[in-house]
């Protein structure tokens, strides 16, 4: 049997991300920081600097995990808000890296099983987000932030065509692979929801390309494709790209935890 807490955690904030990296941008400036007893999923609980009670959860990476993880984490702690918060691929060509969205609604989409190519892909109904205006007040600080909608993907998207196609069918500004997943969790448990996306790559970059779903291609054929890219090197742009967007994100915590 799993590890169960033994009572709930009543909280302000609760701060979600697919990765560590993306909560520390925020955990970095609490007080207090301590992984939360008892739980058998990566939370923490933390205070902001007026004593705020905040906790954090690490989903991982993709709508599967970060469902399982989040179903879970909110049957520990019961929170006035949920601020999903980490990077995005932009779909919008205006968006540089470390842009900053903050997100009015959210679509979960899918490729068509029976024609599964980018140009046949299905939607899920959008759903909208709250607190968009509180989040945008960080403007005044100098970031770049814009309001925009988000995709949200079961698999990788690199290809800048397929992310064109996208872009003219659906308006959104960026994509990631957890948000409107996360949101239709918090949804049905009634608990107000914002998401703030940071660009981590850009319309035009290909660099992800090699590890997108291909469904012409053989799981060899997959595989040599990804080698003749250089792993190695798609690693090295990713890391570039998300340090900046990482400091980005940390230039949003420092303003928005003066509201908490």
């Amino acid at each position: 049997m799993p590890a169960r807490l033994s009572y709930a955690y009543a909280v302000m904030m609760f701060v979600v991300a697919a990765m560590e990296e993306e909560l520390k941008t925020c955990m970095e400036l609490c007080k207090d920081v301590r992984r939360i007893p008892g739980a058998d999923i990566p939370m923490w609980q933390a205070g902001t600097a007026k004593g705020t009670p905040l906790a954090f959860l690490r989903t991982g990476i993709g709508p599967e995990k970060s469902t399982a993880r989040i179903r879970k984490a909110l049957d520990w702690i019961v929170p006035d808000l949920i601020l999903i918060a980490g990077y995005a691929g932009a779909l919008d060509p205006g968006l540089k890296i470390g842009d900053l969205v903050a997100v009015t609604r959210a679509t979960a989409f899918s490729l068509n099983e029976k024609r599964p190519d980018w140009n046949n892909v299905e939607a899920d109904t959008p759903i909208n987000l709250t607190h968009v205006d509180t989040l945008m007040t960080v403007k005044a600080a100098g970031l770049s932030i814009i309001k925009g909608s988000v995709l949200s993907s079961r698999h990788v998207l690199g290809n800048p065509e397929h992310k064109n196609l996208l872009f003219r069918r659906f308006h959104a500004s960026a994509v990631d692979m957890e948000t409107a997943f996360l949101v239709r969790e918090a949804a049905a448990r009634k608990i107000p929801v914002s998401a703030l996306r940071v660009i981590s790559d850009t319309a035009h970059d290909s660099f992800l390309e090699p590890f997108e779903r291909n469904p012409d291609l053989k799981l060899t054929d997959r595989a040599l494709k990804l080698l003749r890219a250089g792993p190695v090197s798609s690693l090295r742009k990713w890391k570039t790209r998300a340090a900046a967007a990482r400091e980005a994100l940390r230039r949003f915590w420092e303003t928005h935890l003066e509201n908490f």
